[in-house]
């Protein structure tokens, strides 16, 4: 018999159906998650794993997709909770998206402008 191989080493978790899956942190550009990174003081690895929760993964994919066990993946969880004072992945994406808002950054990538922050003020009122 062949020994069991632990869930995380599978490979990642598809849900039922993948097209209906968000674009997660593909919605942001690279440039905008790295000054999240800054303004929320957050590690490389910890970004990393804030970009798997926005891509709606579980634990086990996040850990196989970085090569970490799903307890470190769970330990960093539970740092990014602290540092952020939430306590759910809803609050980590609303506080996340907020801080994002809220930087200005969007303003300047109008080409995912109206994906992330709605219609500019003044536009298309003529």
């Amino acid at each position: 018999m062949f020994p069991r191989v632990p869930p995380y080493w599978r490979g990642p978790a598809t849900g039922p159906d993948p097209a209906c899956r968000t674009a997660g942190a593909s919605l942001l550009p690279s440039a905008a998650w790295s000054q999240l990174r800054d303004s929320l003081k957050l590690s490389d690895r910890e970004l990393q794993i804030v970009q798997g929760i926005f891509e709606d993964q579980k634990q086990e994919s996040i850990a196989f997709s970085l090569g970490i066990s799903p307890h470190s993946v769970n330990t960093y969880i539970q740092r990014i909770y602290n540092k952020l004072r939430i306590s759910s992945r809803p609050q980590l994406i609303v506080r996340v998206m907020s801080e994002y808002l809220s930087s200005g950054a969007c303003r300047k990538a109008p080409e995912i402008f109206e994906v992330a922050c709605g219609e500019l003020p003044g536009e298309g009122t003529e």
